[in-house]
């Protein structure tokens, strides 16, 4: 038997790189199927809902509506892909906008984000204009399903061979099946679209009391509806479930 003690730490083996991928691949794919522990995840979600656990955070002293799990998949993401061009549906106060330049100039990449919303307030204006890592950030004030949306994104993406898209506007199964059918398809082959929320068909019916999406009625719904048509579109398998708590399950997308 060859002699291990080389690569032993405190009377512990310690597996050299290949070993410790293919350990992690298995533990990755236990996890995204251990539905129990998922559940448990969800309870704990609803849970931190009563202290608006995600409104929680801040990038780079800006609050970002993300969570904390979904973050760190998304650097890997980007690491992985090294998207040219991001495009997010639903600005909110600006984190995010933040979190894409930040990760995109990790990668070596000069920022290149769109943000598009129905809305755009004058704290989330001036907050990205003044801030430094707000350079590549353009902005559009319009409804991510208009063709003012669709024919921004054109423009934008034009030329890039890798690009991420971000939807995370209204929840309701009608609009992001309407930002999908809009949007996705301008996609290079290949490009990645990441459906916030889809967390809503997990929660409790009746959760999100005055807001028009909930259970059967949501960003689940949709990605389910437009991948059933759409067989130039299938999920990201690799991504869609690394986290474990998480706004984007079996909500991300790939073109083909």
């Amino acid at each position: 038997m060859a002699d291990t003690t080389d690569r032993e730490s405190h009377g512990d083996y310690v597996p050299d790189g290949g070993e410790f991928a293919d350990q992690r691949r298995a533990w990755r794919e236990a996890l995204a199927g251990d539905q129990a522990l998922r559940q448990q995840a969800v309870d704990l979600q609803v849970a931190a809902e009563a202290h608006s656990y995600t409104y929680q955070w801040e990038w780079a002293g800006v609050p970002v509506i993300r969570i904390p799990d979904d973050v760190m998949v998304l650097q890997e993401l980007f690491w992985s892909y090294r998207p040219e061009r991001v495009v997010e549906t639903g600005v909110a106060r600006g984190g995010s906008m933040l979190l894409n330049t930040s990760l995109m100039t990790m990668c070596g990449l000069e920022p290149r984000v769109l943000g598009i919303d129905h809305k755009l307030f004058p704290h989330t204006t001036t907050a990205l204009a003044d801030h430094p890592l707000g350079a590549g950030v353009t902005l559009l004030e319009a409804d991510s399903t208009s063709q003012k949306a669709v024919d921004a994104m054109r423009e934008f993406i034009d030329g890039a061979e890798r690009v991420v898209l971000v939807l995370d506007s209204n929840h309701t199964h009608e609009h992001v099946l309407g930002e999908l059918e809009a949007l996705a398809p301008l996609l290079p082959s290949g490009g990645m679209v990441l459906v916030a929320d889809t967390l809503v068909e997990e929660f409790p019916e009746g959760h999100y009391e005055g807001r028009p999406w909930d259970r059967g009625d949501n960003p689940m719904t949709a990605v389910n509806a437009f991948v059933e048509a759409h067989d130039d579109f299938d999920r990201a398998d690799e991504w869609t479930r690394r986290a474990l708590v998480t706004e984007f399950r079996d909500g991300i997308i790939r073109r083909r």
